[in-house]
């Protein structure tokens, strides 16, 4: 670090005990305290929002913010109440003048920033830590070319800070986190907004928990020479024999010397085979794998954390197409097996050129068995695939008809008090319809005709929730009084508005309203974190499979509407009570969607 004395004074002028502010010439000001033969040099802005601590109090080497009664260590500039600490500057007396090293440490400032932005996360303090992270950023060490800006190294810290202190494994906060950051560089909503929005989804699930542990013990201490010797005898198949088995520590592990030796690609190998066979945790299997890919790529520094994260939560899930209720799924993925599928070492991926077109007439009739129930849905799926249909272009219609049924979705299910079924039960036969179709592209054919078979069923499998009959359709005469325009009729909450309004819209009209209503869905739809993470991650997913479908309509931008814009409650007492009483007074579970 390179030395930059500036003079304050003769230090006759700085009387004992009592803060005096000094500026250098380009305006920078410091607070400083003659005690104990030594000058303190704290910045004079507090941390918190810029209150002058030349103005404040002190007792005992501690100085008080007179503002907000942030108190701070002289000695150190350590926060001991408040939130962060205050940079503190280097002072020398030299012939009885005072004075001031202004350089800065950038390598130290680093760690005290990253320290400060963790220990803010793990506090569930999203302002603290993005003030940390634009004091991150001012160091000026971002790499711009990603479209964060300034905050790139902020949110590649919260990336890993998250995927570190994960309890179970990747979770909504990161999924989040993913979409937020395409969001932002693509410029549909500020990277600050953006952050703390994502910051108090991962604080808030992770709250005052330490890191989760670097599943040691399997594949333990070697030596990285060691480890690569080995690692090609040591088949990327074992971690989801490892997962399998729910040896979870040595999945962990395994994946953590996977990303080193093979990178993200390697990862996404070792991981499709078990994400293939079974739809995990209501799909978020498939869903978060996809989003932990995408964090990955984009900051690669953390790609380790982050997939090691996305193997935890796999070894934890809930198989929900082994249970009962998964009968006709597990008989259609047991055909599977038998059909000629290019094998693993063929160069043909799941859009191979034999692969048969689905359009048209042929495309409505399969849309109609899938969302018809789950047996027509997996059985119209395994047929398609056999007569030659390209697993990817069934995933493209399955992804088509799970929009239909989300935007047929009965609200009257959020009414009763003795079901336990939500919209955001339905959104996620879209994410993972999404997901799947995005995992297909860089999966072996077998493996996409799976998901397909997958997807499939999961729709199906939902039918119970379309209502009787469509939204009222109408515009109020509120929202025409507004001007009549989409985003008015969303944040007046008027559905029928909303959905009139987008039927008139052209493609081009649909695509920009997708980028319109980003916004709302990230900061207005809905309060908790778990309920934002839906809405933005449903509105990303439907917006990628009207970007991707050959023959798009209004039923992408008509299933966001029906989600994001009616005000749904967040939390239900009541529900949560009458279900726990029903089922101690009768044993009998609550309804379900099956």
């Amino acid at each position: 670090m390179k030395s930059d004395w500036i003079d304050l004074g003769p230090l006759s002028e700085f009387p004992a005990e009592v803060p005096v502010l000094r500026k250098d010439d380009t305006g920078r000001r410091f607070a400083c305290v003659l005690r104990g033969g030594e000058v303190h040099a704290l910045d004079d802005r507090c941390p918190h929002q810029g209150y002058p601590l030349s103005q404040g109090a002190l007792r005992g080497g501690v100085l008080t913010c007179a503002w907000h009664n942030w108190k701070f260590e002289l000695a150190s500039g350590a926060c001991t109440f408040g939130g962060e600490p205050v940079r503190r500057y280097a002072t020398r007396i030299d012939g009885g003048r005072v004075q001031l090293n202004r350089a800065v440490d950038t390598a130290a400032e680093v760690r005290r920033l990253v320290a400060g932005m963790r220990e803010a996360i793990l506090r569930d303090e999203p302002a603290r830590a993005l003030r940390e992270g634009l004091r991150l950023g001012a160091l000026g060490l971002h790499r711009g070319e990603t479209g964060l800006g300034s905050l790139h190294l902020a949110f590649e810290v919260l990336t890993r800070d998250g995927a570190e202190r994960a309890e179970y494994g990747f979770d909504h906060g990161l999924a989040l986190l993913a979409d937020l950051c395409a969001w932002v560089e693509r410029g549909r909503i500020p990277a600050e907004e953006a952050f703390v929005v994502a910051a108090h989804a991962i604080g808030e699930a992770s709250a005052r928990l330490g890191p989760r542990g670097k599943g040691p013990g399997k594949v333990g201490a070697r030596s990285p020479l060691a480890r690569i010797a080995d690692f090609e005898l040591d088949e990327p198949a074992k971690v989801s024999e490892a997962l399998a088995a729910e040896r979870r520590d040595e999945a962990e592990a395994r994946m953590r010397e996977l990303v080193e030796i093979r990178g993200t690609a390697g990862a996404r190998r070792a991981l499709m085979p078990f994400v293939a066979q079974h739809l995990y945790d209501y799909g978020h299997g498939a869903i978060f794998l996809s989003k932990a890919l995408e964090l990955a790529e984009r900051f690669s520094s953390a790609a380790d954390e982050v997939l090691a994260a996305s193997t935890v939560q796999l070894a934890w899930a809930t198989a929900d197409t082994s249970l009962p209720p998964f009968t006709a799924t597990r008989a259609a993925l047991a055909r599977l097996a038998d059909l000629p599928l290019p094998g693993p070492d063929s160069a043909a991926a799941a859009t191979r050129p034999d692969a048969a077109p689905l359009e048209g007439a042929e495309r409505a009739a399969f849309e109609a068995e899938v969302l018809a129930g789950e047996q027509p849905a997996v059985e119209a799926t395994v047929r398609w695939l056999a007569r030659g249909a390209g697993p990817l272009a069934l995933l493209g219609a399955i992804g088509h008809a799970a929009a239909v049924r989300l935007a047929r979705f009965d609200s009257a299910w959020e009414a009763r008090i003795d079901a336990e079924v939500g919209v955001l039960d339905v959104t996620h036969a879209v994410t993972f319809a999404e997901a799947a179709a995005a995992l297909g592209r860089e999966a072996l054919p077998r493996e996409a005709a799976q998901l397909a078979v997958l997807a499939a069923g999961f729709v199906g499998k939902l039918r119970k929730a379309d209502a009787a009959a469509p939204h009222a359709s109408a515009t109020t005469a509120a929202t025409r009084a507004r001007g009549g325009g989409l985003l008015q009729a969303v944040e007046a909450r008027d559905v029928g508005a909303a959905l009139a309004i987008a039927r008139e819209l052209d493609a081009a009209g649909r695509r920009r309203a997708f980028a319109e209503l980003a916004p709302f869905a990230a900061f207005d739809a809905a309060v908790r974190p778990i309920f934002t993470a839906h809405a933005v991650k449903t509105l990303e997913a439907l917006e990628r499979l009207d970007s991707s479908d050959p023959q798009p309509d209004g039923a992408y931008l008509a299933a966001l509407l029906t989600h994001v814009v009616p005000v749904r409650p967040e939390l239900s007492a009541r529900r949560i009570a009458a279900v726990a009483k029903k089922f101690m007074s009768d044993g009998r579970p609550p309804d379900g969607l099956y």
